[in-house]
């Protein structure tokens, strides 16, 4: 409870009041947000998901999901910039060696700036790195050649969350095109400028701008096998255990913009006076608001449910934590459009902040993989 209090004042402080104006930046590179990233490293949040041990705040995943809402109630996009970077936090304690987090570990606890990125999505390659259709054509194709002690990675990455700002990257390349991505492709740990890795175009986004993806281009870029993460060939089945947290995470961030748009939206019904009333007393407006208030409800329990069963079901079930992102995502796009009904006309101008909450929620239809694949997924596992 008091790190929640901590992060809502932090929000309410440093990031509510300038996120709608940095949002209308457009240049992406000038729209990253390096003053809130430092400001909230320094109070412990990006390195919150490292263990205790390990010099984090060894927090669980309920708690990075109270965390995150917070953040996202703020802003969209630095709720997934700090989130990304808790997801990609478990690579260091669960799936790195010791000899790799002597290295590795302390180049992020040391750095406010240094952010995580996971590079995956292809422009080709997007829903089929699922897993639900496997076959040797199947899925990412940026290509790892081992020459004598390193591999050699060529191709690209595109959408990546944190691209070109993270400094440290856990790429996915496949190892074996013979076989399915879930035996064929393996995890690579690499800093920002390595040789042979470089930026390439920054995504211009209708929401979620706040944070910046990007393209990731491999031009024969070496990599020592002492940066593989964890076993070759073994990275799919390796690392989709982790992703489980990363749904329920994932989940708790959209549900940011929809608890925003409706506590403006109730404020805003309470001063907005027609047919001789403040519209809060028009039943009409009153069934919008009930609705938008059990939806937000029924999301933050779910997710709720689905951090505990993750810290306390063993074996897991993969599909409740899929669903949930799936849920919360649909609920929290449902929350913003009846906000958008209930402020009317102004709604829809960019001087309110109706229209900012509609365009960030959208994201999530897609973002944590595709709300369809999901469903797709879960229904092999009903």
């Amino acid at each position: 409870a008091a790190l929640q209090r901590m992060t809502r004042e932090f929000v309410n402080k440093e990031i509510k009041p300038v996120a709608g104006e940095r949002d209308r930046i457009q240049d992406p590179h000038e729209r990253f947000p390096w003053d809130i990233v430092e400001m909230g490293s320094k109070l412990g949040l990006r390195t919150l998901a490292i263990p205790e041990e390990m010099g984090g705040g060894g927090a669980d995943i309920l708690t990075l999901s109270l965390v995150g809402e917070e953040l996202a109630v703020g802003d969209l996009g630095v709720g997934v910039i700090f989130d990304q970077t808790w997801k990609f936090s478990y690579m260091f304690s669960e799936l790195m060696n010791d000899e790799q987090r002597a290295r590795w570990l302390p180049k992020f606890m040391d750095d406010h700036r240094c952010v995580l990125a996971k590079g995956a999505t292809e422009p080709n390659h997007g829903s089929d790195n699922s897993g639900v259709v496997k076959g040797a054509g199947i899925g990412l194709q940026l290509s790892a050649k081992k020459e004598g002690e390193y591999w050699i990675l060529n191709g690209m990455k595109h959408f990546i969350s944190n691209g070109g700002v993270a400094k440290i990257y856990f790429i996915s390349a496949r190892t074996d095109k013979t076989v399915g991505i879930d035996k064929g492709v393996t995890g690579f740990i690499i800093e920002k400028d390595h040789p042979g890795f470089t930026i390439g175009n920054i995504h211009d986004k209708m929401g979620q701008r706040l944070i910046q993806n990007a393209e990731l281009i491999f031009e024969d870029c070496r990599v020592h096998e002492r940066d593989v993460l964890g076993e070759v060939n073994e990275a799919f089945r390796l690392q989709k255990d982790l992703a489980k947290a990363s749904h329920v995470q994932a989940a708790a961030t959209v549900l940011g913009p929809a608890r925003r748009a409706y506590e403006e939206t109730l404020e805003y019904a309470r001063n907005r006076v027609q047919g001789g009333k403040p519209i809060i007393e028009h039943q009409i407006v009153q069934n919008m608001l009930t609705e938008m208030y059990m939806l937000i409800e029924a999301s933050r329990n779910y997710i709720w449910r689905a951090a505990w069963q993750n810290q306390n079901i063993e074996p897991l079930d993969p599909k409740y934590s899929a669903m949930t992102k799936v849920f919360v995502s649909e609920a929290a796009f449902k929350v913003c459009h009846l906000a958008m009904e209930v402020w009317g006309g102004m709604g829809y101008m960019t001087e309110a902040p109706i229209e900012k909450c509609l365009r960030d929620a959208t994201s999530f239809f897609h973002s944590d993989g595709t709300n369809q694949m999901q469903r797709l997924k879960s229904a092999k596992l009903l």
